[in-house]
């Protein structure tokens, strides 16, 4: 099934995955943060987590985005 309304493009998460350890996306999270901003990158993953049907990557976006959460949130 096809979900028209996502519209993920390869690259904007900054070479994220979620193989890598949490330290390393951790620092590809945050430096995309400075390119970007909180609020872009958040939707970013929030759209990866609602489209995947891997469990895996729905439960390291949401521990991705609890970590941005915490790092960047005022």
């Amino acid at each position: 099934m096809v979900r028209k309304w996502a519209k993920i493009e390869k690259g904007h998460l900054y070479g994220w995955k979620k193989t890598q350890s949490d330290t390393r996306r951790h620092t590809i999270l945050s430096s995309a943060v400075k390119k970007d901003s909180y609020a872009t990158i958040v939707r970013r993953l929030n759209q990866l987590k609602n489209v995947t049907r891997d469990a895996g990557t729905k439960k390291t976006t949401a521990k991705d985005m609890l970590f941005l959460k915490k790092k960047f949130k005022k």
